[in-house]
C-alpha cells in the first residue's frame, strides 16, 4: 500500500511541476464566474478550471478509466494549493528575476511564438482532399501490402552427407512428400509430407526465408543449414499479398500528405523571408 502511495504522489509531482505550469494562463482565463473558484489562498483564486486538467491528466497518467473519487479530486486540489503556496514565496518571487529564469522563459516564450507563427502561415490553410489521399494510395501501393507469404514444406536432416544423399533423390525425381516422410527427423510434420504450413515473410529464420521467398511454386531448394540441421524446402503455394484497403489507411496518409505539404509551405515561406531579410553569415567563425 506505500509503495502504491508513492506512485500515486510521484505521479501528482509530475503533474503539478509539469503540466499546471504551462496551462495556468489558459486555464485562469476559462474562469467566468466565481462559482468556478474551488479555493483560496492567501488571497490568490485557484478556479475548477486549473483543476480539470490535472484530473484528465492524472487519469493517464494512473491509467485509470472511471471517474475519479472525491478524495482523489480533493488530494490533486490540496497539491495545486502547495504549489500555490510554492509560487508565492519571496525566494520564489526573486528566482523569477534571476537570469537563467528568464532565458528558458523567452525560450518558452520564442517556442509557443514559433509555433503560434507558423501554424497560423502554414499549417492553418492546408488542407488535404480525397482525391490526392487516394492518388498517393494507388501510386503507394507497395506500402499498404499485407507480408507475402508462402504454404511450404521441409525434409529436415541431422547431418549435411544426409541432406546430400535426400537432395540428390529429388533431382532423380523422387517423391518430396514420400522422402519427408521417410528422411525428415521434423516430427510430427514429417507424417504429413513436412508441412511447415503458411509462412508469413519476417515470420522465419532469416536462413529459410532467404530461400523460400525466391522460390516458384513446386520448386525445392538447395541445402539451408540453420541450428536445427540441415533443410531442404519445397514451396507448395505462392500467396498473393493482399494490400490493406484504402478506407483503413486514408487517415494516415492525409497525415503524410499534410506534413508533406507543411514542409513544403515552410520551405518557401522561410525563403521569402531570408530574400527580403539583410543577413549576414560569418562562416569563418564558425
Amino acid at each position: 500500500m506505500q509503495t502504491r502511495n508513492a506512485v500515486k504522489a510521484g505521479i501528482l509531482i509530475l503533474i503539478l511541476v509539469g503540466l499546471v505550469t504551462m496551462r495556468d494562463t489558459v486555464s485562469i482565463s476559462l474562469a467566468s464566474d466565481q462559482d468556478n473558484v474551488i479555493a483560496v489562498v492567501n488571497g490568490e483564486q485557484i478556479y475548477l478550471a486549473q483543476l480539470e486538467p490535472l484530473i484528465a491528466e492524472f487519469k493517464k497518467q494512473a491509467k485509470k478509466k472511471t471517474q475519479l473519487r472525491e478524495e482523489e479530486k480533493l488530494q490533486l486540489l490540496k497539491n495545486l494549493i502547495r504549489r500555490n503556496l510554492i509560487l508565492q514565496q519571496d525566494f520564489t518571487q526573486q528566482a523569477r528575476k534571476s537570469k537563467e529564469i528568464s532565458e528558458r522563459i523567452k525560450q518558452y516564450e520564442d517556442k509557443l511564438v514559433l509555433e503560434t507563427y507558423i501554424k497560423h502561415h502554414v499549417g492553418d490553410f492546408l488542407t488535404v482532399s480525397e482525391e490526392e489521399a487516394k492518388l498517393y494510395y494507388r501510386n503507394n501501393l507497395h506500402q499498404f501490402a499485407s507480408p507475402a507469404k508462402v504454404k511450404a514444406s521441409h525434409i529436415l536432416l541431422r547431418t549435411e552427407p544426409e541432406a546430400k544423399q535426400v537432395l540428390e533423390k529429388l533431382q532423380a525425381g523422387e517423391s518430396f512428400t514420400e522422402l519427408a516422410k521417410q528422411y525428415s527427423i521434423d516430427l510430427p510434420m514429417a507424417f504429413e509430407g513436412g508441412s511447415m504450413g503458411t509462412i508469413a515473410k519476417g515470420k522465419t529464420l532469416p536462413q529459410l526465408e532467404k530461400a523460400l521467398f525466391v522460390l516458384d511454386e513446386g520448386e525445392f531448394s538447395d541445402i539451408v543449414e540453420t541450428q536445427y540441421g540441415w533443410h531442404i524446402m519445397r514451396v507448395d503455394e505462392k500467396i498473393t499479398a493482399p494490400y490493406i484497403p484504402y478506407e483503413k489507411v486514408k487517415d494516415r496518409i492525409k497525415v503524410i500528405l499534410k506534413r508533406e505539404k507543411e514542409a513544403r509551405a515552410y520551405d518557401t515561406m522561410t525563403q521569402k523571408l531570408e530574400k527580403e531579410a539583410d543577413i549576414t553569415i560569418y562562416e569563418n567563425r564558425l
